[in-house]
């Protein structure tokens, strides 16, 4: 993750930390699960049982209503389930990445998210889709800390010698965001970090996701912050330790980040 095609000590330690907040997460969304099946929905199941028991003696106006409450709580108890983990015993490569970012990151860091997988033919190890799924969720954290991005594409790509991760992120006009008073200013041509092979590079993940996102809306309703060089050097530390080349493009107001991850068959010893 610190350059294309290379690894050493830093980017290992960066990996194993990125793997480890990806497990805190599991661990904290088993814990929730536990204490939600032996806390509100054994008290809820019990409720039901007096309210059916309750409901046999009484005339038959009362009895519907009552009938009526004990539908409400079990439709409460169905919003309560948690949905499946990610990282449930029998899930493929692409299962998790999907599930993950639906979960972790849509709807909590960007409101619509696109996700574009070419994995199947070289997929990756539980260890890499841990590393991909937490770059994504501290680059977007780290972009902005209060506000949720308009919308953002994750385009993920892999082959026996590494994994491509690009993202691309805009945000809507109408959002107030940290870090940038003047939203309606237009960043310029000059204060876009060129892109790795130039400024005109290609941005993240051609295909039908990438044209989706660019459907969902104009250009007039996506705008940079005030200055693309400004946050872009609040993001570096962070991208600089996940191995992300940064891109901001003026033009559609969105930033984008690109990151290598070699296999580990790959890699020099």
């Amino acid at each position: 993750m610190s350059r294309p095609g290379t690894a050493g000590p830093q980017q290992a330690a960066a990996e194993r930390l990125l793997f480890l907040m990806i497990a805190l997460q599991e661990r904290e969304n088993r814990a929730l699960t536990d204490a939600l099946h032996d806390g509100p929905m054994q008290d809820i199941t019990g409720i039901l049982l007096s309210l059916a028991s309750l409901r046999r003696g009484l005339p038959e106006d009362t009895a519907e209503r009552i009938a009526q409450i004990e539908t409400r709580l079990r439709d409460t108890t169905a919003t309560l389930h948690r949905p499946p983990p990610p990282f449930r015993p029998g899930n493929t490569p692409r299962q998790m990445l999907e599930l993950g970012l639906t979960q972790r990151v849509e709807g909590v860091l960007v409101e619509r998210l696109y996700i574009s997988l070419d994995i199947d033919s070289s997929p990756p190890v539980l260890g890499e889709v841990a590393v991909l799924l937490a770059t994504v969720q501290l680059l977007l954290q780290e972009s902005d800390p209060i506000h949720q991005a308009a919308r953002a594409l994750v385009a993920i790509r892999s082959s026996p010698e590494g994994i491509d991760l690009a993202l691309r992120v805009a945000y809507a006009a109408a959002a107030t965001q940290p870090y940038a008073p003047d939203l309606t200013a237009r960043a310029s041509s000059t204060s876009a970090t060129p892109a790795p092979g130039g400024a005109d590079g290609p941005g993240p993940g051609p295909g039908p996701a990438s044209d989706a996102a660019a459907d969902e809306g104009t250009p007039e309703d996506i705008v940079p912050r005030v200055s693309a060089a400004s946050w872009l050097e609040r993001l570096r530390p962070v991208a600089e330790l996940l191995g992300a080349q940064l891109r901001a493009d003026s033009a559609t107001g969105a930033w984008s980040a690109m990151v290598r991850l070699p296999r580990r068959s790959a890699r020099p010893r």
